[in-house]
């Protein structure tokens, strides 16, 4: 090849040239640190793919907590760990930062709440018996709905953050919180069917914000007409029926609890939708007299003192509840120069039931209220509790009254009649009597019965008064002596007579017996004395029809001869 190379070179033609392979000389024990190399780095690549975000969240304490080998968990998956632990700049708290999975990045929002798990014990119960054995690690709970962030600040405290496939959230609004904390259970008939998420003021500061969340299926359960009420504790309620007390399960008593329940004509109403708001009220009481339905509202005046009644007091006609009491005012009218309360109460008409009729509307109620009040409808404060002096607005039938007004008649409420309490008229009757009394002349009257007094004494002190006292004794003593002589001389002759007298009518009594001796002769001589009165009246018509007989004889003998 190298002579043909010369000689094409000496010929003027260019020769091929001497190619090598870069390879070709390389042994091949390289190939394992070349292979290691791609291998290596191919690790790396995925290593540092897989790695997610880096955040760091702020607690005030790093309690169980150890950088490498707490987890940050989310139902129970691992989904990052935290890296370190350190201090804040201002050494008030402790910044962890944390490597989180890749997957884990876009539930990374400003809305992801992060708190500690460890062993609790606190008045909604124990929770994180778990981490006694395994260790406190990092509880988290994404959002995806927030904006992406990088910085959070932890929670001391476990948060129930629902994702809202499982239940509602609902608002409640409240003029105090109470007891009402986060954690604290939603009841329903005493079963936990929920919990209060958070508790914040409005705006204002004016009320209380309570969102709640109530879990599937019980969330179907709550209606627009739900009432809401916070039984925390013990409840103790003194009003015009008396003292009250009521209790929830023991938890209730130890965390407090709310209650809820829908009015049974509202059981078929539409579900309430998601953060709807609801009135969370004090007690029970209080949600159930909660006015549904056609309501009417009226202004009571009374003059005289209203101490005992305040708002929520019942109104009542025949003993049964038909409203309740708005409010309790002040007025001072300056054409009377007089004090005036307005009572403003609300009716509702449809807790009576109507008989014999079509169902009311409103201007059938107003017009059939209209009615009563012509027929002697009134309204009066009573006493419903002599223990706490409670008031409460009665309604009743006094046709024979006539309405009292003590409204000026330009309010937009209309007003109802009133009566005074009974209490009022026994105080007016009191103050006229009084007044009645004062007229007497009781001073000259005074004089009078003290002269009177003194004419008496002179008369009580006189010597003939004494002397007449003197006679009365001997007078006395004279009828003193016969009634002693008669005991010792008249009262046995007076014995002996009607001892003598008894011995006489027993003679009497054996002489007129039915079988006396001188009765039996008594009574035949009347019998002959009889016979010998006929004999002679017969002998007396004989001479009166034939006086000739007393010469001639009678006929008879005549005419036997």
């Amino acid at each position: 090849m190298i002579d043909d190379t010369n000689r094409n070179a000496d010929q003027g033609q260019p020769g091929r040239p001497d190619v090598k392979k870069a390879f070709q000389n390389l042994p091949i024990v390289w190939l394992v640190p070349i292979v290691a190399l791609i291998i290596g780095g191919w690790l790396l690549w995925r290593d540092a793919a897989s790695k997610g975000p880096e955040i760091t969240v702020t607690f005030m304490t790093a309690e169980g907590l150890t950088a490498g080998k707490t987890a940050v968990r989310y139902r129970d998956v691992d989904v990052g760990q935290v890296t370190s632990i350190n201090l804040s700049d201002d050494f008030e708290h402790v910044v962890l930062t944390m490597r989180m999975n890749a997957d884990f990045d876009p539930y990374l929002t400003d809305k992801t709440k992060f708190w500690v798990v460890r062993p609790r014990v606190s008045a909604q119960g124990i929770s994180g018996l778990q981490t006694i054995v395994s260790g406190a690690y990092i509880e988290v709970v994404p959002d995806k709905t927030g904006k992406k962030a990088r910085k959070f600040a932890g929670s001391e405290e476990p948060e129930y953050v629902p994702d809202g496939s499982d239940g509602t959230r609902f608002i409640l609004m409240a003029d105090e919180l109470g007891s009402v904390a986060v954690g604290t259970p939603v009841l329903l008939r005493g079963v936990e069917v929920g919990e209060v998420l958070d508790t914040n003021l409005d705006m204002a500061a004016e009320r209380v914000s309570i969102p709640i969340y109530v879990r599937k299926p019980f969330d179907v359960l709550v209606k627009k007409d739900t009432r809401f009420w916070n039984s925390s504790g013990i409840s103790l309620d003194l009003s015009a029926e008396g003292v009250s007390v009521r209790a929830q399960s023991v938890r209730s008593v130890l965390a407090g609890g709310i209650n809820f329940y829908t009015p049974e004509e509202s059981l078929q109403s539409e579900t309430a939708k998601s953060d709807t708001l609801f009135r969370l009220h004090d007690n029970r009481k209080q949600a159930e007299i909660l006015a549904h339905g056609i309501t009417q509202k009226f202004v009571l005046y009374f003059d005289s003192s209203v101490r005992g009644l305040s708002p929520g007091a019942p109104v009542e006609l025949n003993g049964i509840r038909v409203g309740t009491v708005n409010s309790v005012n002040l007025e001072y009218v300056i054409a009377n120069q007089s004090f005036r309360v307005p009572v403003e109460v609300t009716l509702e008409p449809e807790r009576v039931q109507m008989v014999g009729g079509n169902d009311a509307d409103g201007d059938e109620y107003d017009r059939i209220m209209g009615t009563l009040v012509d027929r002697g409808m009134r309204a009066r404060l009573k006493t419903g509790s002599f223990i706490t002096g409670q008031l409460f607005v009665d309604l009743g039938m006094y046709p024979v009254t006539p309405p009292r007004y003590l409204g000026d008649e330009k309010g937009k409420i209309p007003e109802l009649p009133t009566l005074p309490q009974k209490i009022d008229e026994i105080s007016n009757s009191l103050t006229s009597l009084l007044e009645k009394v004062e007229t007497f002349p009781i001073e000259e009257i005074g004089i009078r019965l003290l002269g009177t007094v003194e004419g008496m004494e002179n008369i009580v002190t006189s010597p003939a008064i004494t002397e007449g006292m003197n006679s009365l004794k001997q007078a006395a003593a004279g009828v003193s002596q016969l009634v002693t002589n008669l005991d010792t001389s008249v009262l046995p002759a007076t014995q002996n007579a009607l001892e003598a007298a008894q011995a006489a009518l027993g003679g009497v009594r054996d002489v007129t017996s039915p079988n006396s001796p001188i009765r039996y002769n008594f009574e035949e001589t009347l019998k002959e004395l009889s016979a010998a009165a006929r004999s002679l009246r017969d002998l007396a018509d004989f001479l009166e029809q034939n006086p000739n007989a007393l010469i001639l004889g009678k006929p008879g003998r005549r005419e036997e001869e």
